[in-house]
């Protein structure tokens, strides 16, 4: 079980307490994380961690830097992905079925979000 308390401010504040640092949230982005800002941090954090889930669990890889950027736009997450190594077109067909079926984040958006991982060759 996952519990949040909110504590609301003013018009477009608020402040959650959950599991460590208290989140301070507005409404517009020039003033701190949106409640969409936290939603792209969370679906970018748990691709991460999944992509390091499965070199960890197929390749016995306990360290995979990576940088994850990500954006939403029109109801559509765009997440370019960069690895130090290359892999294969059938590694990455792997990874993202891999994704799809562990990314709880994921599955928990409406059917119609578009959700486009690409990959890309980097020192991260």
């Amino acid at each position: 079980m996952y519990q949040t308390e909110i504590s609301g401010h003013y018009l477009y504040h608020t402040t959650s307490k959950g599991y460590g640092t208290p989140v301070e949230l507005f409404g517009v982005t020039e003033d701190g994380e949106t409640p969409m800002s936290l939603l792209n941090i969370a679906l970018a954090s748990c691709v991460t961690m999944c992509i390091q889930s499965y070199f960890n669990l197929y390749h016995k890889i306990s360290e995979m830097p990576l940088k994850v950027d990500a954006t939403y736009e029109n109801r559509a997450f765009t997440l370019n992905v960069y690895l130090e190594n290359e892999f294969t077109p059938e590694e990455e067909a792997k990874v993202l079925k891999f994704v799809k079926s562990k990314c709880r984040v994921s599955q928990l958006l409406a059917e119609n979000v578009e959700i486009q991982i690409k990959f890309f060759t980097s020192n991260c």
